[in-house]
């Protein structure tokens, strides 16, 4: 029986904007009706240089200076820095508020705009008529984070570490780390035909990418057996675009020919594969593969294990799915204010990182009678974490199950124990010995 039946699938979302859209296979943990509500835009530091920080206690009155370093505007920018103990910020300028924390004030003002290579001089109050140089100084603001500052770049893994980061992904998938281009199936989950290595959809939106992707490279006349079917999807998904529903029904693709041995055939075919293959990569790589890698990189993490899981995530749940990981991981660390990079912020380690966004995806698996089924792939990364394999230098094993890592009430996922070794290349393990060191 092939994978997709033993272990739930995510529902794939990518966010386009402030709104997030459906765009893939699969049911979802507490699918919500329609269109998620909106992520909050989380707030990331800014490029800047600080040029004055001075506060007069004879003057009661603070000023710091920024200078915007980047090539973009800060517009909405907050400030935080921190007083002596016992000080107490007590004056807004027009157009900003302010809390405090202990010693840490935190101004933001929705208004104010700091152009690319512009200054801003920010002014402050407090109780104190004692002289100091405020600490720990941060200009922060949603704007530069995703789609602000360097938004299409991506800090992604090694050719190696991708290899295993996808074998991983593949066992969950397939129960076996070879990628299945060749798949194509209606499991009855009311979004059509679910094909080939990232469980693309002709329901919702992003086996049409794929097809058209390769009806770009190659025609029918040159052995494109899905040309065909390019009317039947566009009808297919300008209902799901109209409706904003997946769309159960194949009867335009299944009147024109056999969907699945022509997706299976558009592999297998010695001729048509390399072009085949190459669209799925692209399109796997632009709706998971990418936004997982600029996730990792917005908030710190740079190690392989770290990317890999995200990667995971972003397949399984969709970014809508694991950007909620990542915001319930911040809380639990204490960021509830989403500042990015978390890592390195009030002393928050790649490492402690993960550890709550494995546990946060965990408890999403484990809490749906459907997806509890497949909860033992987190513990794979979390075996790895606790063995400090973080750059997956040495190999990986999933012979591990969420009961070996947190506990007995956790059910057995049934995944086939495989080895992957750093260079990408697996062997099964026919007896394994299951734990989580």
């Amino acid at each position: 029986m092939h994978g997709r039946h033993n272990w739930a699938r995510g529902q794939h979302w990518v966010l386009m904007g402030a709104a997030a859209t459906l765009i893939s296979c699969a049911g979802a943990v507490g699918e919500a009706e329609g269109v998620p509500e909106t992520v909050e835009q989380a707030l990331a530091a800014c490029p800047h240089t600080v040029t004055t920080n001075t506060y007069v206690g004879s003057d009661w009155w603070g000023t710091l200076v920024f200078k915007n370093t980047g090539t973009r505007a800060i517009t909405g920018p907050q400030v935080i820095f921190n007083v002596p103990s016992g000080v107490t910020c007590d004056h807004d300028e027009p157009g900003w508020t302010h809390t405090q924390s202990g010693v840490t004030c935190t101004y933001s003002s929705p208004s104010v705009t700091i152009g690319a290579n512009a200054s801003y001089t920010f002014y402050y109050s407090t109780n104190s008529n004692q002289s100091f140089t405020a600490t720990q100084v941060q200009l922060t603001s949603a704007s530069c984070g995703e789609g602000g500052e360097n938004p299409g770049s991506t800090d992604g893994m090694t050719a190696n570490q991708k290899k295993v980061a996808e074998g991983l992904t593949s066992i969950w998938e397939n129960d076996t780390p070879v990628i299945d281009y060749a798949y194509a199936e209606n499991i009855h989950d009311g979004r059509g035909y679910t094909n080939g290595r990232a469980g693309f959809c002709t329901g919702t939106g992003d086996a049409i990418m794929v097809v058209e992707c390769y009806k770009n490279l190659r025609s029918e006349a040159n052995g494109n057996r899905l040309a065909k079917y390019m009317p039947g999807l566009t009808a297919i998904n300008n209902r799901f675009l109209s409706t904003g529903q997946s769309q159960a029904s194949t009867a335009e693709l299944d009147s024109v020919g056999n969907w699945v041995s022509d997706w299976a055939a558009s592999y297998t075919t010695t001729t048509t594969r390399a072009d085949f293959k190459s669209c799925q990569d692209k399109i796997s790589d632009q709706l998971y593969y990418t936004p997982a890698m600029n996730a990792a990189k917005k908030w710190g993490l740079v190690k392989a294990l770290s990317k890999a899981a995200l990667y995971d995530a972003f397949i399984n749940h969709g970014e809508w799915g694991a950007l909620q990981f990542i915001k319930a991981a911040n809380t639990a660390l204490g960021n509830s204010g989403q500042v990015a990079p978390a890592v390195g912020y009030n002393g928050i380690t790649e490492t402690a990182f993960l550890q709550k966004f494995l546990e946060k995806r965990r408890d999403t698996l484990a809490s749906d009678s459907t997806w509890a089924s497949a909860v033992d792939r987190v513990a794979a990364y979390e075996k790895a974490r606790r063995r400090n394999n973080m750059d997956l230098a040495t190999e990986v094993l999933n012979d591990v199950r969420a009961r070996d890592c947190w506990g007995s009430s956790y059910p057995a996922s049934g995944y086939t124990v495989y080895r992957l070794s750093p260079d990408g290349s697996w062997s099964k393990v026919s007896a394994p010995t299951y734990s989580c060191n």
